[in-house]
């Protein structure tokens, strides 16, 4: 038995972990969540490193680098009818079927890159199915989330995961980029499809998560989704304190997103190499760390959309200080800057859904945040992709422009 004096010791050293731990993490099931998603997470973002560095190499094109995301976004611009979805079948299997979906086809296209067969459009296809498998996991998986804590560590929560999902961003970009330099491009869809695995493991004992959310065990039906997905959209248009800073979310990244998305044509195109990339991609990566903290520690305030105002002016002067230094140790800062400023409305987004929404609304109106990110990321890669192919990079001070125009507007009027 221990003596009194050392069970005071390991009560306090307990006690003081404990303190130190932040709460979220304290929950099994929120833990077990947190931690097969980001594994996911990490693994995919790997392969679009190795596969944007692929399509560039082979190309030489910004347009055929942002057809990546493009394709992978397609899927998700029926993200609503995915959170309705959610709140209609098992989600527990719905999260396992497509994380092993995932690994199947991911297996596929590393088999194709080890024999040396791998062809652009193989890589576009994978897309797709990413896509898909965003468009089915996201949303379950941002309601699960946020429903595992008690609603005082909701946005505790939603940063701690987004700041694991950036710090993951940052590690996998920075020593990703070394080891698909010195071992191959190969290295990335194997070990995506380990992290696929994986996560479809943790979700496995958690059987708590097979219940609906309406407590009902009712069959699928598509009239009802459709009907279901109109009401939601019709919910947030009635909720400006919800859609106005989810509409200049939209915006930001549309004007900003290319930037990261097409970054692998931008060091091709200045005679970069993949090692360069992976470090301008981890700047980014840090920025974001940095604005998920942000966000997480303090909330957007009483006048939300004027804070997103000013942000987005910053993120206006990044993007055109990226434009005339687009390589090397000036760019980046502009990098970091713009991945702070996106990330923190990210979290501010999702966790005053879960503050401010109707319960019933949840998992719809989260899949309309994480579409505001994907369709802003697509349209963006259109506009700057055929942009830099015909004019070069001073395209993207054309974005700088309407961006900082936007913000300034917005300032004045919500004085």
């Amino acid at each position: 038995m221990l003596e009194p004096s050392k069970k005071s010791r390991l009560v306090t050293a307990r006690t003081y972990i404990g303190s130190v731990i932040p709460a979220p993490l304290r929950r099994a099931t929120f833990r077990q969540l947190w931690f097969g998603m980001n594994c996911s997470f990490a693994g995919n973002r790997l392969q679009q490193l190795a596969q944007a560095w692929l399509v560039a190499t082979l190309t030489s094109s910004a347009m055929a680098v942002g057809w990546i995301t493009v394709l992978s976004s397609l899927p998700l611009l029926l993200l609503p009818l995915g959170g309705v979805i959610a709140d209609q079948v098992d989600r527990r299997r719905l999260l396992i079927i497509w994380q092993v979906i995932g690994a199947v086809v991911t297996a596929i296209v590393a088999v194709l890159v080890l024999t040396g067969h791998v062809a652009i459009w193989h890589i576009y296809v994978w897309a797709v199915i990413r896509g898909l498998v965003i468009l089915f996991s996201r949303p379950v998986y941002k309601v699960i989330l946020t429903g595992s804590v008690p609603a005082n560590e909701v946005r505790s929560a939603v940063s701690i995961n987004s700041m694991t999902e950036t710090t993951s961003m940052v590690i996998v970009s920075g020593v990703g980029s070394v080891l698909l330099g010195i071992l191959g491009l190969a290295l990335a869809f194997i070990l995506n499809t380990i992290t696929y695995l994986v996560a479809a493991a943790c979700f496995w004992n958690l059987h708590d998560l097979s219940r609906q959310s309406t407590g009902q065990t009712e069959s699928f039906d598509l009239r009802r989704l459709l009907s279901d997905l109109i009401d939601g959209i019709i919910y947030l248009a009635r909720q400006p304190h919800i859609l106005h800073p989810l509409l200049f979310t939209f915006v930001t990244i549309m004007m900003v997103g290319p930037v990261i998305g097409l970054l692998a044509s931008i060091v091709h195109i200045e005679s970069g190499s993949i090692i360069d990339l992976g470090m301008l991609a981890a700047s980014f990566s840090f920025g974001a760390v940095v604005g998920a903290g942000f966000a997480g520690a303090r909330s957007a305030g009483d006048n939300p959309t004027r804070r997103y105002a000013l942000l987005g002016l910053v993120s206006a002067i990044a993007l055109a200080l990226f434009a005339c230094f687009p390589t090397g140790f000036f760019a980046m800062v502009p990098l970091a800057v713009l991945g702070a400023a996106a990330f923190a409305q990210a979290v501010w987004n999702t966790s005053r859904i879960q503050e401010m929404a109707k319960q019933s609304y949840q998992a719809r109106l989260q899949a309309i945040t994480s579409m505001a990110f994907t369709l802003g990321f697509t349209l963006g890669m259109l506009w700057a992709g055929i942009a830099i192919d015909v004019f070069g990079l001073v395209a993207l001070v054309y974005g700088a422009v309407v961006l900082g125009v936007l913000s300034v507007i917005i300032l004045i009027a919500k004085k």
